[in-house]
């Protein structure tokens, strides 16, 4: 079954400590429980404790993430007996994992202590929490042991966890009945990438897709059609041909128009008259029929007819059982031959035979018929308003469309996305009519306003926008937004090379559906190669052949299906056209790596400098969007290596047998990196746990982070703004010389100071950024240094009034989105990231020097007079801080008491002038932070509400702000800060009063030993006429609506 990622089933954080019971208060990471059963079980040690086992998924454990290790405990006696701890791992001995999201299992290799090789296959209630745990404990491993060697890391599949798979960490569906991974020879597949690269293959522009207009043609007319440059064959046919001669593509023939669309003339091939066709050499396919007769077709862009073809002739093919008569080295319409799983490849279970919906349904979920009535809808989730005050009719269903719909539409149906305008992170979340298609090009999910306007109902194309699904690079079943408070359940999200898409379905059934039928989408098109190019303007830093401008951004990296043309503007004035430099083939790409020094951002390419494959060059770009830059590079390379296995099944015997194979000493990689490169990427994908932790989202690449060097300027890469999910504010005061106006100021990348006139050459590993430190001179025997004389250190100013209101906005920001900028006093800034899961926090400080010079002496301290919550703060490695170095720090927290009053953090230092800052600031923690919504239904509220009547149970107070009072801002600071759920459907509910609950999460426990959850109901009142709220409060425990009534007071005024 597909795994949904919903509150509901997250493992409960910290519900269970140790096999002891010890409540383990001082560790920096709380012990945490997964409930899971053991699939399969093997190895000379593990053997010993579970046997040989496989498939056995109704065998029940618990996988405890201690400090250490990993603990796996077993039940031996009854359901409810003592659970004991039948193997204990630790990290170290991990060396290989792989994950598979569809299923929620994990395989987990491991080393015995005599040396023998064991692995596990756990299927989880949640892998997706799980991998994100253990990449936190690895990163802690590495961390404190640079020399510990990472396990290795594979995915199946296209769902994405805690970590986006690279293209060498993913096995994908094989179309192809050949064994998956293998490849034609590197010198073929660099042949034949240069052959095609040009002419009718050329790339479109970005933004003039061929291949989405033909998709679309399909969709509105059932078939394609393409107009005929010439005709060759017996005489009755060829003399026919005419300039608007076309030749349309149906679901069992090809049909020839000599007059064009227009005329009802016709001569009709069906498939079952033609025995084979192919490309010839001068751009035409030529089919070949039973009796013999030969007939070529010439066209403009032979490619888009060659995909078109293949996709309707295997689809005839499979419809009548004759799947082994699939077109050779096709990529269009073929089924899925295996998929990968953790126990090896399998033909593809009943889960991928889902069937979709090709009905037209409301609102509600109920078919329509031509003339019924439709309710009308609310605009969105987040207001009352509907969208037209009489109910509409159903129009006239399109009789060009209605006899092919079934075939092209696999499912539909209404979804919810997020979009319109908003107050603040605040968005509204709107109803779309969602149809994901089965084109001749491949699938498309895409929608509309109402389901009126899709072509079912409607010639005009009223499409919003689509997702290609060619061009996805993966998909989460759970959201990354799922845990914001506003964020409806039932979310997933769907990432492409263009943008990331968020939809939230009405229940989990239909999720589930939606999931299973867009990731066989996404299987079927996994060797679709989309036509466009992508195109990134680039400044040049490490060019070794000196031919690209290194003073600006005029070289352009195009990157398109068969390998990326570097590319400068004409040097002759008038001539619009590009000179090409370089054209690096997928197959010449050794290694990439994101580069980042003090915010600035650069893509370091290693690739091979011709056929031999011998001799490679290194490349530096630098880009403010090299994140996205080597994120398509990757997806390419993917989508490469799937095209060319099919294209194995067209080459003779002997280039069969020579074929490569990407696993085993590659890795799943084109070329075998040598040791030092495979170290230094095992260790980063586990030792940039900084980055990750303020969505910097880079945990995907290879990171040489060197912001610990002397930066000379201001990083010209700003964590406080959309990054952090705050809105942009006016910048603090800084140094003069740091906004000082230059010729360069415009290049947010410029280097900070002159380079050198003459650079030295280029090394390969060399640092890219030298250029932005000063060079330094080589004296031999110089004298000793003289000492410093001993400073007088003296106190800075106070914080100003501007800067304290800033940090005041910045707390309210960092409670709605969950972290954001935090402090910032012009020398010192702190970023947030807070993650909460029941009554446990992960607090991430990010620490930033902002300036060029160090600041020293650098101490955090977290106080809670009130007692709100029990914490542990990680030490700081340094108390120095490098200009432009920045530094993480994670405290952990658990809320113990419902208490009103907020932590505070102080930060210290001294700067470079000799003055010790000292400023406390309120940390965005309160007690609804630990708030867990709860949907109740309008029955369960009531009984609920009239229950708690007790005395002090009961918390209210009226409250007049300064600012008018806005229904939809309530509702905000409701949802996403006080983490209430909106309980819809009570009698005096309206647009002025809104009801809501949650639980708030403690980490006391109970008399049964479990930790104690207080339920809490709020009702706020709003009168807008005279700009006031009355704020009611009730809870089984007094001091929790005190304590809440506070709180919401000091956020809404």
């Amino acid at each position: 079954d597909l795994y949904l990622a919903t509150k509901s089933q997250f493992a409960t954080m910290g519900n269970s400590t140790s096999t002891q019971g010890e409540e383990q208060k001082n560790q920096p990471l709380f012990d945490h429980a997964f409930k899971a059963h053991l699939h399969t079980s093997s190895g000379p040690v593990i053997s010993k404790v579970f046997g040989e086992t496989a498939g056995d998924k109704n065998r029940p454990i618990q996988v405890v993430c201690t400090e250490p290790s990993m603990n796996i405990n077993e039940r031996k006696t009854t359901e409810k007996g003592t659970l004991k701890t039948q193997a204990d791992l630790n990290y170290a001995q991990i060396t290989a994992l792989t994950w598979d999201h569809a299923n929620s299992e994990v395989k987990i290799v491991f080393n015995g202590s005599n040396g023998s090789e064991n692995f596990l296959i756990f299927t989880m209630n949640n892998s997706i929490e799980f991998e994100a745990e253990l990449k936190l404990r690895l990163s802690a491993m590495v961390a404190s042991n640079p020399k510990a060697k990472p396990p290795s890391t594979m995915y199946v599949g296209v769902f994405a966890g805690a970590t986006k798979p690279k293209p060498f960490q993913r096995n994908r569906p094989n179309l192809s009945p050949l064994a998956s991974g293998k490849l034609p020879p590197l010198r073929v597949m660099r042949e034949m990438a240069l052959e095609l690269r040009s002419g009718d293959y050329k790339p479109c522009p970005p933004g003039n897709s061929r291949r989405v207009d033909i998709a679309f043609q399909h969709i509105y007319e059932g078939s394609n059609c393409f107009f005929l440059r010439s005709l060759a064959g017996p005489k009755p046919v060829a003399s026919q041909w005419r300039s608007d001669s076309t030749l349309t593509f149906a679901d069992d023939s090809l049909v020839f128009r000599p007059r064009g669309t227009a005329m009802d003339t016709k001569i009709e091939f069906g498939f079952w008259d033609i025995v084979d066709w192919k490309v010839n050499e001068q751009g035409g396919i030529e089919i070949i029929g039973n009796t013999g007769e030969m007939v070529t077709f010439g066209f403009e862009f032979v490619r888009d007819v060659k995909h078109t073809f293949e996709f309707f002739w295997n689809k005839y093919r499979v419809g009548r059982g004759q799947s082994d008569q699939v077109k050779l080295g096709s990529t269009h319409g073929r089924p899925i031959v295996s998929v990968s799983t953790l126990s090896g490849d399998l033909p593809p279970s009943n889960e991928h035979q889902v069937q979709g919906s090709s009905e037209v349904v409301d609102q509600d979920g109920l078919i329509v018929r031509p003339g019924g009535r439709i309710a009308p809808r609310r605009a969105s989730i987040n207001t009352g308003m509907m969208q037209t005050k009489e109910p509409k009719v159903v129009p006239p269903e399109n009789r060009e469309v209605k006899p092919h719909w079934h075939k092209v539409v696999l499912h539909q149906g209404w979804l919810l996305k997020q979009g319109g305008v908003g107050v603040g992170t605040i968005k509204s979340w709107i109803k779309r009519y969602f149809v994901l298609y089965k084109t001749s090009q491949g699938h498309f999910l895409v929608y509309y306003s109402d389901f009126t306007e899709c072509p079912m109902y409607t010639a005009e194309k009223n499409h919003r926008n689509f997702v290609d699904m060619a061009k996805c690079t993966f998909i989460r079943p759970g959201s990354n937004k799922q845990d914001n408070p506003d964020t409806p359940p039932h979310c997933f999200d769907i990432v492409t090379t263009e943008r990331e898409w968020t939809l939230c379905a009405e229940s989990q059934d239909n999720a589930q559906r939606w999931l299973k039928l867009l990731t066989k989408a996404v299987d079927e098109d996994v060797a679709i190669l989309p036509d466009e190019e992508l195109v990134f303007k680039v400044k040049p830093k490490v060019d070794p052949l000196g031919v690209l401008p290194s003073t600006d951004y005029s070289t352009s990296l195009k990157v398109s299906a068969h390998g990326i043309s570097v590319t400068t503007p004409s040097p002759n004035k008038g001539v619009d056209q590009e000179v090409e430099h370089y054209f690096w083939v997928y197959t010449d790409f050794y290694k990439w790596t994101l580069l980042s020094q003090a915010g600035k951002l650069a893509l370091l390419v290693n690739v091979f400098a011709d056929a031999t494959f011998n001799r490679r060059i290194e490349y530096i770009f630098r880009n403010k969007d090299a994140l996205r830059l080597a994120t398509a590079i990757e997806f390419f390379i993917e989508k490469f290596m799937c095209w060319m296995h099919i294209r194995l099944e067209l080459m003779d015997s002997t280039l069969i047998a020579a074929a490569v194979s990407t696993g085993g000493a590659t890795g799943g990689r084109l070329h075998t990196l040598n040791a030092e490169d495979v170290a230094q990427e095992s260790q980063a994908q586990y030792a940039q746990q900084e980055l990750n932790l303020l969505d910097f989202d880079m945990d995907d690449l290879n990171v040489e982070d060197t912001a610990a060097a002397p930066a000379a300027a201001k990083p010209a890469f700003d964590p406080f703004g959309d990054a952090f999910l705050a809105p942009p504010v006016a910048p603090v005061a800084v140094p003069a010389a740091a906004v000082a106006s230059s010729p360069v100021a415009e290049d947010a990348f410029a280097p900070s100071v002159p380079a050198p006139a003459v650079p030295a050459p280029p090394v390969e590993h060399s640092d890219p950024f030298a250029e932005l430190l000063a060079p330094a001179a080589v004296t031999p025997e110089l004298p000793p240094a003289p000492v410093a004389p001993v400073r007088e250190v003296k106190d800075a100013a106070p914080l100003t009034a501007a800067q304290t209101t800033q940090h005041r906005l910045w707390l309210i920001g960092a409670l709605s989105a969950n972290g954001g900028p935090l402090y910032d006093d012009g020398t010192l800034q702190v970023a947030s990231k807070i993650e909460t899961r029941g009554s446990q926090c992960r607090f991430s400080f990010m620490h930033i020097n902002h300036s060029s010079e160090p600041i020293t002496e650098f101490k955090v301290t977290v106080t809670d007079p009130a007692g709100l919550m029990r914490f542990e703060l990680g030490e700081l490695p340094t108390s120095e801080l490098e200009g432009g170095a920045r530094l993480t720090q994670i405290m952990m927290a658990e809320c113990q008491h419902a208490v009103a009053e907020a932590p505070q953090v102080t930060f210290t230092y001294v700067d470079a002038t000799a003055h010790r800052r000292t400023a406390t600031i309120d940390l965005p923690l309160i007690v609804t932070s630990f708030n867990e919504p709860q949907a109740l239904s309008t029955e369960d509220f009531s009984a609920r509400w009239q229950q708690l009547v007790g005395a002090g149970q009961e918390a209210q107070e009226v409250l007049k702000p300064s600012y008018p009072v806005v229904p939809t801002q309530v509702y905000g600071v409701l949802t996403s800060m006080l983490k209430f759920a909106r309980v819809e459907g009570l009698p005096d509910a309206t647009e002025f009063v809104v009801y809501g609950a949650a639980t708030l999460r403690t980490g006391v426990l109970g008399e049964d030993g479990e930790k104690v959850g207080i339920d809490c109901l709020v009702k706020i009142e709003m009168n807008v006429q005279a700009n006031a709220m009355r704020v009611t409060l009730r809870s089984v425990q007094p001091a929790a609506a005190q304590a809440i009534l506070k709180t919401v007071k000091s956020l809404l005024l």
